[in-house]
């Protein structure tokens, strides 16, 4: 049965993934962003999923324009490059802060990358992610004052000295956001700038194997709404201790949220020029806009959008 996709967002799901997908409504989608599994251990959590039934439901439930961004490594990248050739566009390269393979480093090199592999049916989203750097001359152009009888007058043209990116990215890994729950957690640092590359403020965002939630929680941080999909059948992974992927998911979507709402206060207290407040008066704000909040629920969307400068003002006063 098909459901509403309201019924899907803003939520960490518990199942199959490909079970989940078939009852999401066709063409509801913006942007697919999923760490599959490799296929690279013998963990039972990392087998690789069905791709031919994958792609079955990706190109259902995406909208025409929605780019699938899907990340990857060795063995894996050629077999998922291979999965769908007639989707398949371009992939960019991760450079890791850390290296991998420490096991075998008498034998191979160590792994410094991971591939991220782009997809979809027609030209997606796309805001380039400039980055600063030095203004440079562009040359001579025409001037529009000149004239259509031979005279010229030149213009000498300077960039301002951004730069479009290039298919190599750089991002800390995991560790340097704090805990990391899951053996192949990715940063949401990385998660922020895809999202921000490929989709629009208020697009939905899925990850169909959110292991523990960094994908999620950044299209929170980016204002998107999200729908994970996770398994959550191997209590045990890495650690010794059981550990519930989806109760810190959510733990953790919660926590960016908080945050979500302290930079919306922050931003509209700047405009008003109220900068310079009270440090333990902005804490009692926060705290006090916080604890009205439903950060657990999908209603939070519509109480973040509620915020604006004459509620925060009239608790000030």
């Amino acid at each position: 049965m098909i459901n509403p996709i309201k019924s899907f967002t803003d939520k960490i799901i518990k199942g199959d993934c490909l079970s989940i997908m078939r009852t999401m409504p066709a063409k509801s989608i913006d942007m697919i962003l999923c760490d599959l599994p490799y296929g690279t251990t013998q963990n039972n959590w990392d087998s690789v999923i069905n791709l031919e039934e994958l792609w079955e439901q990706y190109e259902r439930i995406t909208k025409d324009n929605a780019a699938i961004v899907l990340t990857s490594q060795g063995p894996f990248t050629a077999r998922l490059m291979l999965s769908n050739e007639a989707l398949f566009k371009y992939k960019l390269v991760w450079i890791k802060s850390k290296s991998t393979n420490f096991l075998n480093a008498k034998k191979q090199p160590l792994r410094k990358h991971e591939d991220i592999c782009v997809f979809y049916k027609k030209q997606p989203t796309y805001n380039p992610q400039m980055t600063p750097g030095e203004p440079y001359n562009k040359g001579i152009r025409k001037s529009q004052n000149s004239g259509s009888y031979g005279d010229f007058n030149p213009v000498h043209v300077k960039s301002e000295g951004d730069r479009y990116p290039n298919d190599i990215v750089y991002f800390k890994t995991a560790e340097s956001e704090g805990t990391v729950y899951h053996p192949t957690q990715k940063p949401v640092e990385l998660g922020r700038y895809l999202i921000k590359t490929y989709s629009k403020e208020g697009d939905i965002i899925l990850d169909n194997t959110s292991g523990s939630g960094s994908f999620p929680v950044a299209a929170v941080l980016e204002n998107r709404r999200f729908i994970g999909i996770e398994l959550n059948e191997n209590p045990l992974l890495f650690k010794k201790e059981k550990v519930d992927m989806i109760e810190i998911s959510n733990a953790r979507i919660v926590e960016a949220r908080k945050i979500l709402v302290k930079e919306k206060i922050d931003s509209l207290l700047q405009q008003a020029n109220k900068v310079k407040i009270d440090a333990k008066l902005k804490n009692t704000l926060y705290t006090e806009i916080l604890s009205s909040m439903e950060l657990h629920n999908g209603t939070f969307i519509r109480q973040f959008d509620s915020i604006d400068l004459e509620s925060i003002l009239t608790k000030l006063s």
